[in-house]
Order: structure tokens, then sequence, then C-alpha cells
């Protein structure tokens, strides 16, 4: 049944996907949906946990041992990995984060707190990074992962709203530049002067 809602979800968003087509969708009745879940908000709840925890398993196999700026590498790779061609399961997310601002305001809290688990996380790598020397002392951790978040997410949308702009390798490696200009210690290359 859930993964009955995400296709849905990704085709038609929340407002247009009802219990009904979600039961004949997975092959089972309405009357079940509705007893299995209660409601079709309990339904979204469930959908967008199941989604999250399936994306953060995968993510934390791939940061097994790594830290600092090989972690934020890691986490932009993991994120905006298919953007050129999106999951179902990635388009139901965004498709109900959108409403959620709209139309579905009862599923907000769980993606503002889905927000601020990535925030603490990425608030933390950034921190080891300058604990280990790998990112300059005068960063503010938590602004730059807030940065880090808005520029992940702005990316993955313009890439559903106009797939003809979007490039997935070249996008990651702007990003990934721009960090290290930002974050690092700039590297001095020496002068003629200071080689003789």
């Amino acid at each position: 049944m859930i993964e009955a809602a995400i296709r849905l979800i990704a085709r038609v968003g929340y407002t247009h996907t009802t219990l009904e087509s979600i039961g004949v969708e997975a092959g089972y009745s309405r009357g079940l949906v509705q007893h299995r879940f209660g409601s079709k908000e309990r339904l979204l709840e469930e959908l967008i946990k199941h989604i999250t925890a399936d994306y953060r398993e995968r993510l934390l196999v791939r940061l097994q041992g790594l830290r600092g700026m090989d972690a934020l590498f890691c986490e932009i790779d993991c994120y905006l990995e298919g953007m050129d061609m999106p999951a179902e399961r990635s388009l139901a997310f965004f498709m109900l984060m959108q409403e959620s601002l709209g139309p579905v305001p009862q599923i907000r809290a769980t993606f503002a707190a889905i927000s601020a688990r990535w925030h603490r996380a990425l608030t933390r790598q950034i921190e080891i990074g300058q604990q280990t020397g790998q990112i300059r002392s005068d960063i503010d951790p938590a602004s730059e992962a807030q940065l880090l978040i808005a520029t992940l997410r702005g990316l993955r949308m313009q890439s559903m709203l106009d797939p003809q702009t979007s490039n997935t390798a070249l996008s990651i490696e702007s990003l990934k530049n721009n960090l290290c200009a930002r974050l690092q210690e700039p590297r001095h290359t020496p002068s003629a002067r200071s080689r003789e």
C-alpha cells in the first residue's frame, strides 16, 4: 500500500490521490487502506517515514568511515544522485514537501523534524572538519549546514521544474568546488621570489 501511494503521489500529487485510488493501485479495497492506516494523513506520515528511513539506511552505508569534508561530499553525492531522472519515491517525497507548505499543513511538522535532523548531522560533520583541520575554524557550522541544505534542495527542485537545465555531474562538481573554496584555507602557491 505504501508503494502504491508513492507511485500515485509521484504522478498526481497529494490532492489528487485518494484512499480509494491507493487501494485500487495496490490491488486492495479502499476499506482495507482506511482500516490499516485510519486516515490519509496517517498513511502519508508512514509513507514519509518509509522513504526517509530507506534513504538514511543507504546513506549510512556510504558514510561509513567518512568524516568532515569527505562526509559532506558523500551527502552531496547521495542527495543529488539520480537528479536528472529521479525515482518515484524521490518525486513523491518532494511533492509532499511542497504540498506541506500549502494544502497539507498537517505533515509540515514531519518534514521540519527531518530537516532538523539533517541540519544537526551536517553541522556535526563541519565541526569534525574544523577539529581535524580540514575546515577553517572561523566558519559557522550551523549556518554552512543550512546553506548546504538549501542548495541541495534547490538543485533537486530545479531539476524537477525544468529537467532540460539539469546536469547532475556538473552540479555536483560545482557545489564541491564551491564548498572547498569557502570552507578550506586557501592554498598558497609559492612565488618565484620565495622559491629562490
